[in-house]
This record gives structure tokens, C-alpha cells and sequence, in this order.
């Protein structure tokens, strides 16, 4: 990370440098598929389920409350513990949704955003400013599915479905990736005479 990031003015290459030392660090190739419960590890982030806060006196209603009231409304935190930080997400979502959470979580540690003592809310976004949230969000989406990646899989013609499987996101999440990558795909395929599926010169 980055010395001083809190004053740091961050825009998307230095958040994608960050997030390439980041996979980096975990001995990745710029398109291997990145377990966010892994860098989590790294960082000595533990991360909690709500079922696991039970053993530190959770109120059942409370417990109740985000795992089944209001399960859609509320996707993880990133809790301050003295110096140390946490990460309790809530297991009643799906597998892909989970990892997301996690790596936004992520997004906010890595780019060291601040903020006054986290209470297991329901709008996220009041614990972090719009403009962090924007930034998290870049954050996991480069850490899940990289530029390198993206690019590629754009070139080669992948659909959603296909990137969602190779690096366990969801389809949505897929998409938000790719759009862009695959707009230039097309762009450069028409500039320059050559299939964006396979990257071969059209005859």
C-alpha cells in the first residue's frame, strides 16, 4: 500500500496499481482468479459471519434482523478493533455476492478511507461518502477481475456467463467489468479488420 494514502488524491490507475500489488502479493498471474478471504488473511483482517457473532453476544433479534428481515439491505462491514480491523459480512447471501462484499470491504482498507465507529447499519453508505463507495467499488472490481483480465476475455469474445464462472462473480458483476473493455473490443476489431471473439484478421 501506499505511504500517506489517506491524503493520497486517488485515481483509477493508482487504485489499479494498488490492486495489482495487491494480487501481486498473493503470488497471482494479472489473470488468475483472486480469493478475497485470502488477501483478507494477508492483511490480518479477520472476517466474522453473523451466526459467529453469537459467540460474542449478538443479539438474537439483531442477528434476526439482518439475516432475515432485512438480508437484502445490508452486505459486510469493515469494523475498527482498536488499531486492528474486522470484516463481519452476512452469510445469507449467495457465494458471488459474498466475495464482492468482501472485496469492497477490502476496497475501503486498502485505500484507507476513514470513519467513525462502524455500527452494523443498514445503509452502508453512511459510513462511508459517496465518493469512497465509488472508489471501494473500483477497488474490488480490480482485485476480482483485473484489466489484464477483462481485456482479454473481451478480445477472445467471453460472454458474462463464462467470465461469472472463471472468477466466481456474479454476472452482474461480470458485466460492470466488461462493458467497457468490450466497447473497445468492437472499436478496435472495426479500426482494424479483425474478429473480437478470436482476434483473427477478417478475410
Amino acid at each position: 500500500m501506499k505511504p500517506g494514502a489517506a491524503e493520497l488524491r486517488w485515481t483509477q490507475a493508482l487504485m489499479r496499481e494498488v490492486a495489482q500489488e495487491e494480487r501481486a502479493g498473493l503470488g497471482l498471474r494479472p489473470t488468475d482468479p483472486l480469493d478475497p478471504y485470502a488477501l483478507a488473511e494477508e492483511h490480518g483482517i479477520a472476517v466474522y459471519t453473523l451466526e459467529g457473532l453469537q459467540g460474542f453476544d449478538m443479539d438474537s433479534a439483531a442477528l434476526h434482523h439482518f439475516r432475515v428481515s432485512s438480508s437484502s439491505s445490508w452486505s459486510a462491514a469493515l469494523v475498527p478493533l482498536g488499531t486492528a480491523r474486522v470484516i463481519v459480512e452476512n452469510e445469507s447471501h449467495i457465494p458471488v455476492r459474498r466475495r464482492s462484499n468482501i472485496a469492497h470491504e477490502l476496497g475501503h482498507f486498502l485505500l484507507e478511507h476513514s470513519f467513525d465507529g462502524v455500527i452494523l447499519g443498514e445503509d452502508h453508505k453512511r459510513q462511508f461518502n459517496p465518493e469512497q463507495e465509488k472508489q471501494a467499488k473500483f477497488m474490488a472490481g480490480e482485485l476480482l477481475v483485473p484489466l489484464a483480465a477483462a481485456q482479454r476475455m473481451a478480445y477472445d469474445g467471453w460472454d458474462n456467463a463464462r467470465v461469472a464462472a472463471a472468477y466466481m462473480v456474479s454476472e452482474q458483476f461480470a458485466q460492470m467489468q466488461m462493458k467497457g473493455q468490450r466497447v473497445r473490443a468492437q472499436r478496435a476489431a472495426q479500426k482494424y479488420g479483425f474478429s473480437s471473439s478470436g482476434g483473427r484478421p477478417r478475410r
